[in-house]
């Protein structure tokens, strides 16, 4: 610190001193316009960050929308960001900070700049991104609580990594139950409510996957994914998303009725399904969603069309239950394979949609649905 010549790069005040790490920082409040001007002339640049995505300069598939949702968000003035960071390098700058009588402090920064090697960059970004949109519905003055921190490079990266590894991330089940974002997942939270078939009691609301010795169903964020993947009711309005609940529970009962396995059982039985039955399983719930949806749009009656979800196969001159591991549809499209002598359900996106494919033209709906004149 001294005495300096010429224009300051930046000066920042109304900061309050803060200790992190061992080591003074300084937190205030700054504006939506703050970050996009400061990366404009230079007071801030985008480096450092740990992310992958940030260090190559290329968002990959979940970093872009990630960011693009909080943009979306951001332009309706309703987005949660949280507390954002920059970095100052104390070891490429030079700057002073000073305290008025009211206790506040004023950071003037003669020579280099903040970047965002702690964290923070896709929010940043974000922000950035929603001051420059032509929309211009972002109120730009908006306040975010910020911290500069003061850190070497190897402070940094501690610090980064210790953002983004340091205790467990909230599983996917437990924060969608907790709070849903768009239809689909109200849509899911409504029928595990409103089915008696469902409930929290037969639904793993905590924990992203079910014990195998429990007696429920499936995890919460397995209808979710379903939901999300093969419903397509988009309901513009609550009357509609309430209307497409109610199908979803209606559906659901007649679904039942054919598949008692789809409902509550006891973990004696459930136990007994695990290993040597599709039906319950995480792949039969996003097939049972598409048969749903496309029952919907086609305006039939669930009861009429599931039927034959309850009709034995012939396999090998042998009669066995549709959804038994024996029928030998299921290795065929590779919802089974065979490891080490035992056959295991292959989760992915390709056999989620192959078992919806095998439902639906099971039920006679593999068939585009008839244009009316």
């Amino acid at each position: 610190m001294g005495s300096y010549q010429g224009e300051p790069v930046a000066v920042i005040r109304h900061l309050r001193k803060v200790t992190d790490a061992g080591t003074t920082h300084y937190e205030g409040i700054m504006t939506g316009a703050w970050f996009a001007e400061s990366l404009d002339n230079g007071v801030l640049e985008f480096g450092g960050n740990i992310r992958p995505d940030w260090q190559t300069d290329k968002m990959g598939a979940k970093t872009r929308r990630k960011v693009e949702r909080w943009v979306e968000e951001l332009l309706q003035n309703d987005a949660l960001i949280g507390n954002l960071s920059v970095r100052l390098n104390p070891a490429k700058s030079d700057f002073e900070v000073e305290q008025d009588e009211d206790g506040d402090l004023t950071l003037t920064l003669w020579s280099g700049h903040l970047d965002t090697a702690v964290d923070s960059q896709s929010r940043i970004t974000a922000i950035i991104r929603a001051v420059n949109n032509p929309v211009g519905s972002f109120e730009v003055a908006t306040p975010f609580a910020t911290r500069i921190w003061v850190a070497d490079d190897q402070l940094a990266a501690r610090v980064g990594s210790d953002y983004n590894t340091r205790g467990d991330k909230v599983n996917d089940t437990a924060a969608k139950f907790a709070y849903q974002d768009n239809a689909d997942k109200r849509l899911a939270r409504e029928l595990l409510q409103n089915s008696p078939h469902l409930g929290v009691d037969n639904v793993e609301v905590l924990k992203n996957a079910v014990s195998a010795s429990s007696s429920k169903l499936f995890a919460f964020n397995t209808l979710t994914q379903a939901m999300e993947s093969f419903w397509h009711g988009d309901p513009v309005n609550k009357v509609e998303e309430e209307a497409q609940a109610k199908y979803l529970a209606d559906f659901w009962n007649a679904l039942v009725e054919v598949r008692p396995e789809f409902g509550r059982l006891g973990k004696t039985d459930r136990m007994a399904l695990r290993g040597t039955s599709m039906a319950g399983t995480a792949l039969s719930i996003h097939g049972a969603v598409a048969v749903a949806y496309e029952i919907y749009k086609r305006n039939l009656d669930p009861a009429e069309v599931l039927a034959p979800l309850g009709e034995p196969v012939y396999s090998e001159g042998q009669k066995v239950d549709y959804f038994s591991y024996e029928n030998p549809i299921w290795t065929k499209i590779g919802a089974l394979v065979d490891t080490s002598g035992k056959q295991q359900l292959r989760m992915s996106f390709q056999t989620r949609r192959a078992v919806a494919a095998e439902l639906m033209r099971r039920v006679g709906l593999e068939e585009p649905a008839a244009v009316s004149a």
